[in-house]
């Protein structure tokens, strides 16, 4: 069991929807060791509070740094406070890769004139990564962003994410899960719109393990 479970959170969600999004992680965990790196304190796994920093992606990726290095297995497991995971998810096994991404990723956003999930075709919000690797191409990113970042730092494309390059050169592995993992948008978190695969195929009303998507999200509100 090489694995840490790494939950990271800006505490801007409503709490009793992200108290719900953690009963459900906690619910699939098991006997993982968890590492939370949150800006209030929170009752999971061994909580490191950093105080209120600000949303942004500069902060985010800084939370995940200290929770890497506060970590000692040689993969984590990513957590996000606005995501939904099938327990096949944390049972995944590495077998050497740099980084997994789950291969099942859709969107339910919170609000009712989104009457359907959307599928997407990855996130960082579902991998598995290795902790040094993972430690390795954010602190090289993030000497360009010292500090922490109040305003909110906007990506305006795909080689602003400190992921990028380093994905453009190292081998990237997906895993399959037959139940979706979901990315919830409560317009509380830094996107509310994010891409999404085309074709009706990719557009649901019922998923696998989680069902209706109506009944879904009025279940976390």
């Amino acid at each position: 069991m090489d694995k840490t479970i790494l939950y990271y959170s800006s505490n801007r969600e409503d709490p009793v929807f992200e108290q719900k999004i953690v009963d459900d992680l906690l619910s699939k965990a098991g006997n993982l060791p968890i590492i939370s790196v949150t800006q209030k304190p929170m009752n999971v796994g061994k909580n490191i509070c950093i105080g209120d920093k600000g949303q942004s992606y500069i902060n985010e990726w800084r939370q995940i740094v200290i929770g890497a290095k506060e970590a000692t297995t040689e993969y984590l497991i990513m957590a996000e406070s606005d995501f939904l995971y099938p327990p096949e998810y944390f049972q995944f096994e590495p077998k050497g890769e740099n980084i997994y991404l789950y291969d099942n990723v859709w969107i339910m956003w919170m609000e009712g004139t989104f009457k359907s999930f959307h599928r997407k075709s990855r996130s960082e919000g579902a991998q598995v990564i290795k902790r040094q690797y993972l430690i390795d191409i954010l602190e090289a990113y993030l000497v360009r962003y010292p500090g922490w970042w109040g305003e909110e730092y906007k990506k305006e494309g795909p080689h602003h994410s400190p992921y990028f390059s380093a994905h453009r050169k190292k081998k990237i592995a997906f895993f399959h899960g037959e139940n979706p993992s979901i990315s919830v948008k409560t317009r509380q978190g830094i996107n509310w719109m994010v891409g999404r695969l085309g074709g009706k195929g990719n557009i649901s009303r019922s998923l696998p393990y989680w069902g209706d998507v109506k009944k879904l999200r009025n279940k976390f509100l």
